[in-house]
Parts: structure tokens; C-alpha cells; sequence
């Protein structure tokens, strides 16, 4: 199983990249557990049911896969650039690029937009804060490259939002 993994997971070694381009999408469809599965499925239905009441499909698929493109490309060049990680070259799977890219695109698009969250509502602006503050505040605490990508999925979502209002479709 390792061995198939290998082939599909993204790694942060270039040499790899280079000769595996795949694996700048493949990856995301891939996922290290049952609740990494779970909590990105559960954050991309909610996050998709209200993109699709604003916007295509099509725009929908352009969000998420420029996401994981976006998001992938944020966890390699991380682990290039930034001396904490030398000499460290881990693999990354999952949808969480993806999967925040279009979430904080809603976020963005209607941040007044208020949703349920068990006994109160919240603003869609102050949900998406709150994603991408824990993803900058758990960095140190494990799992550096995966939270990375998160907020490189979360630029990708709201410089998409940006262009829109703009009349340029980035995707």
C-alpha cells in the first residue's frame, strides 16, 4: 500500500514533483484517516450547498482544484524556502486545500450571511476568520505542511472572490 501511496501523495521533495507532476492533484483525493475524510466531506458539503446557491458547478470545480493547485504549491515551496523545515521532507494527503479554497470563497462572497451553529447563528465572515486563525495558530504544533495548505487554499478563495467583483474569472 505504501508503494501505491507513494505515487499519488504529494511530496515535498522537488526531484519527486518533478517526475510525479500528478500528485499536485492526485493527493487530494487521498486522506491519511476515516476523520480526515469525514470533517472534509462534512466542510465541503455545507461549504458546497452554499456556493451552489450563488454559483455554478463549473465555478465550484474551478474554485476547489485551483485550491488544491494553490495549496499544494504552498506546502512544496514551504518546505523549500523556509530554513525550520531542512532537511525535513514529508508527503501530504487530503482535500482541506480544496476544500477551504471554497469555503472561504463563501465566506468571502457573503460575509454578512448568517448560518446555525447548534443554538446560535454566526456570521459567515467571522467563520472563516476562525478557520484560518486556527490554522495559523496550530502551524507550530504539528502537521505544518497540511495547515500551510490550508491557507494557501483560503488565498486562493478569497483573491478568487476579489477577481470575481473585478470581472476577471481567474479560473
Amino acid at each position: 500500500f505504501a508503494l501505491f501511496l507513494n505515487w499519488f501523495e504529494l511530496s515535498s521533495d522537488l526531484n519527486q514533483i518533478l517526475f510525479r507532476p500528478w500528485t499536485l492533484v492526485t493527493y487530494s483525493f487521498l486522506h491519511s484517516g476515516f476523520f480526515h475524510l469525514f470533517w472534509n466531506m462534512v466542510l465541503l458539503y455545507f461549504s458546497g450547498r452554499l456556493f451552489l446557491n450563488l454559483f455554478g458547478d463549473k465555478l465550484l470545480l474551478n474554485t476547489y482544484f485551483l485550491g488544491v493547485l494553490i495549496g499544494g504549491g504552498v506546502f512544496v515551496l514551504s518546505y523549500l524556502i523556509f530554513p525550520v523545515f531542512q532537511g525535513i521532507r514529508p508527503s501530504m494527503v487530503g482535500a482541506s486545500a480544496g476544500v477551504m479554497a471554497v469555503f472561504i470563497f463563501v465566506c468571502s462572497y457573503t460575509p454578512d450571511q448568517e448560518v446555525r451553529l447548534v443554538f446560535f447563528n454566526v456570521k459567515l465572515r467571522y467563520l472563516g476568520m476562525a478557520f484560518v486563525l486556527l490554522d495559523i495558530i496550530q502551524i507550530p504544533t504539528g502537521n505544518a505542511g497540511g495547515h500551510l495548505a490550508h491557507i494557501g487554499g483560503a488565498a486562493l478563495g478569497f483573491f478568487y472572490v476579489q477577481q470575481l467583483r473585478r470581472g476577471s474569472d481567474i479560473g
